[in-house]
């Protein structure tokens, strides 16, 4: 790093899970860093999706994953938050996301009072309390 520059990284981590998910399943997806909400109050282009975000293929690009808004098949809940440093059309980030047999803490689910019905249907296997 440059001499007299300084570099923050501020967001709230939050537990998604009721209970230690152990060995439990999770699947390593890649996120379309395209296809994020922008934050008005950011400086830059970077975006930190936060963990518990409620996941679903991108139309655009089939391996990737979106946020669910409503559309789509829900895939799973994103297990950590992730940095989308590049905003750009090819950019793609790596993360991990619980789909069966956990249970997870609702109030930590980012959209979980918009989406609770198809959430709790489309992951049949996990717990939410």
């Amino acid at each position: 790093m440059p001499f007299g520059t300084t570099k923050n990284a501020s967001y709230s981590d939050k537990e998604i899970l009721k209970y230690a998910a152990q060995l439990g399943p999770r699947k390593s997806v890649v996120l379309d860093a395209k296809n994020w909400p922008t934050d008005p109050e950011a400086t830059t282009s970077r975006y930190v999706v936060p963990a518990g975000t409620i996941l679903k293929h991108s139309v655009t690009n089939p391996k990737a994953m979106v946020p669910y808004d409503g559309s789509g098949s829900i895939k799973g809940i994103l297990a950590a938050p992730i940095d989308l440093v590049a905003r750009a059309t090819s950019a793609e980030e790596p993360a991990a996301m619980f789909f069966h047999a956990v249970v997870f803490a609702t109030a930590a689910l980012v959209g979980f009072t918009n989406y609770a019905s198809a959430v709790v249907s489309t992951l049949n296997t996990c717990k939410f309390e």
